[in-house]
């Protein structure tokens, strides 16, 4: 039996599911205690400080995760010719992973804006070589989400009691910093480790750079523009606005993330069944596992979006505190954003790469993050964070029409409007609950806490109702897995 025989996609989103919603409740717990021992400065010192060293990790990692999971995957039943694929990968990462070090030297000490952040920098500039040792893309190929689970949750414990135990006060911003990147030590070690049981990587005198550096570098360029307008927003607010800023716009952008990372669960984990299908000339299976993707996405994404944008004010203040109440309409904006954000993913990195239209993905990612850039310079000295927002809310909008385009047009993948429609229209139920709580619950929390949990029930209520055969889909491999572990 194959690797993808063996494998229950459905299963694997569940499980990468859960480990995105431990990643928002972790935050939940850490990120208000944060924001209020450390301020609203410190804590856009830090984000400003990791903007910068993101443009280092992404330059670190190129395109090689994107690649090594595109290609791994049509040679994962071949261990001997996935090992010599894995060594030659990690072999050019170690190498962009120097060349990243040295840039990022010059750049300290070239810029006299960035002095001030040094130490902060050199704390974090860590994460550099840990993602290179974290090598998650073999995780990837073979579809190990279990594992990648279960060493999830087991580092975000450790870094919540390091968190308690040695953050109290403003100037323990250095050691909050610290604690970020030992979590992330650990986990890459430990891949490193535990990767050694599938293939043993190490370094490859035998490159075959030809074959691999231009889609790399073509892949790397994609991720940059991306990185660009994702990025971009905060270092601009940060050299035009000040710290304050950034931190009041950093609530909003942590929020967006969150939930934003929690949706992606669910097309990181097709990108390898989708390249092996495509990979080895099953188109047909490759259309009905896209669009069976996108259907699950969008009645996944339309409530939380529904979510995010009516409880915008409350949610700032029960994670953050009154003080960053200017959050709420950055966040609300975000929130509209979240939707063109995760369309254009499915049909950029779920569709058009798998099928090797990277080129496509990169005119259009390029374009957006040129748009972003030009419009925060333009527009955040007058509306601050709020500017910032919309540029992110314009470039997700043209990444996400110009890749439904060229994807529809290309794969042939049709047929969801009948989805979108049904999870709409369950989506009016979640505003009819949160009007009506709205006027009945007056305290944060119990309106807050009330109105998910009533929005959820309510939802799927519906959903069942109007027979949504994305959750009627995932409800049946659930009952046929419990009878088959029954039986």
């Amino acid at each position: 039996m194959s690797v993808e025989e063996q494998k229950s996609l459905k299963l694997n989103m569940v499980l990468n599911a859960i480990r995105g919603i431990l990643s928002v409740l972790f935050p939940l717990i850490t990120f208000p205690y944060i924001s209020r021992i450390l301020g609203v400065e410190n804590i856009g010192r830090f984000n400003y400080s990791n903007s910068i060293i993101n443009y280092f990790v992404l330059l670190s990692g190129l395109g090689i995760n994107s690649y090594a999971i595109r290609e791994g995957a049509s040679l994962r039943e071949n261990r001997d010719a996935l090992n010599r694929f894995a060594n030659e990968m990690f072999t050019i990462n170690m190498v962009s992973t120097a060349v990243s070090y040295a840039l990022l030297i010059v750049v300290a000490l070239t810029f006299s804006s960035i002095r001030g952040y040094w130490a902060m920098i050199a704390i974090l500039s860590f994460q550099i070589v840990l993602k290179t040792i974290g090598i998650d893309w073999i995780y990837s190929i073979y579809e190990d989400y279990l594992y990648i689970t279960v060493r999830g949750i087991a580092f975000q414990v450790l870094s919540l009691l390091l968190l308690f135990c040695f953050v109290h006060t403003q100037d323990d911003l250095n050691i909050y910093a610290v604690i970020t990147v030992l979590a992330g030590a650990g986990s890459s070690v430990l891949n490193f480790i535990h990767a050694r049981k599938r293939i043993k990587v190490g370094f490859s005198q035998t490159v075959d750079w030809k074959t691999h550096m231009r889609p790399i570098f073509v892949l790397f360029a994609m991720s940059l523009t991306v990185t660009i307008y994702v990025n971009s927003d905060i270092t601009v607010l940060g050299v035009l606005c000040g710290d304050r800023v950034v931190g009041i716009y950093s609530v909003s952008t942590k929020i967006y993330t969150i939930v934003k990372g929690i949706l992606s669960t669910v097309l990181v984990v097709s990108i390898p069944r989708l390249s092996a299908q495509f990979g080895t000339g099953r188109l047909v299976e490759f259309r009905a596992t896209a669009k069976d993707i996108y259907e699950t996405l969008i009645t996944a994404m339309l409530p939380a979006i529904t979510g995010i944008i009516l409880l915008s004010k409350p949610i700032v203040l029960l994670i953050s505190g009154p003080e960053y109440a200017e959050a709420s309409s950055s966040l609300a904006i975000l929130g509209v954003a979240l939707f063109l954000c995760m369309a254009a993913w499915f049909w950029g990195q779920c569709v058009l790469v798998p099928m090797k239209m990277e080129n496509e993905v990169f005119k259009v990612t390029l374009f957006s993050a040129v748009l972003n850039l030009v419009l925060n310079l333009v527009l955040i000295p007058k509306w601050r964070e709020n500017a910032a927002a919309y540029t992110t809310l314009l470039a997700e909008g043209c990444a996400y029409l110009w890749s439904m385009y060229r994807g529809r047009k290309f794969s042939g993948i049709t047929g969801v409007g009948k989805t979108f429609f049904k999870s709409t229209i369950g989506c009016m139920g979640i505003m009819l609950v949160a009007v009506l709580f709205q006027n009945v619950i007056h305290a944060t929390v119990p309106y807050v806490l009330t109105t998910i949990v009533t929005s959820v029930i309510v939802y799927g209520a519906i959903e069942i109702l109007l027979k949504n055969e994305a959750l009627f889909s995932f409800l049946r491999e659930i009952k046929g897995r419990w009878s088959a572990k029954a039986s």
